[in-house]
């Protein structure tokens, strides 16, 4: 198994988001053309993917969000600039929405695609019984696997 790339969990927070300390990580390493592949198909998209998540809480253009990654130099001017641009949410809809990624299980096509994706953690855990933040922490070795 090969060692994980510098990423955050998705877990960790940045002014009450989830994903978005991840999220700078991923577009800092793709820029610098050390994301590996594996990240790179769902970078920034649209949909059930948890940047696609993150973008549709927050109402944010992906492109735009890339910018200003890009263009700034801390977390604190990314979260400022998410600040300006994304739709408002109080902390306890943050908290609902965590709460919602925490709890969903995939269906069994989703399922099926996860123990594909995830081969190698499949041998020891189903990971349609995890929550995504799980399997990625587990995949990435933050979460070790009894």
């Amino acid at each position: 198994m090969n060692p994980p790339p510098p990423l955050r969990s998705p877990r960790e927070t940045l002014g009450g988001y989830v994903i978005l300390p991840r999220l700078i990580d991923k577009i800092r390493l793709h820029a610098q053309g050390k994301l590996p592949p594996k990240y790179i198909g769902n970078l920034l998209k649209p949909g059930t993917t948890l940047d696609g998540r993150f973008l549709t809480f927050t109402g944010l253009d992906a492109e735009g969000l890339r910018r200003a990654i890009l263009a700034s130099k801390t977390d604190k001017e990314i979260l400022a600039w998410v600040e300006r641009h994304a739709k408002s949410h109080p902390e306890p809809e943050k908290r609902q929405w965590v709460a919602e990624i925490e709890t969903y299980r995939p269906n069994a096509e989703w399922a099926k695609w996860r123990r594909e994706v995830y081969k190698d953690l499949a041998t020891r855990v189903n990971p349609a019984t995890l929550n995504l933040f799980d399997l990625i922490d587990m995949d990435e070795g933050r979460i070790p696997i009894k």
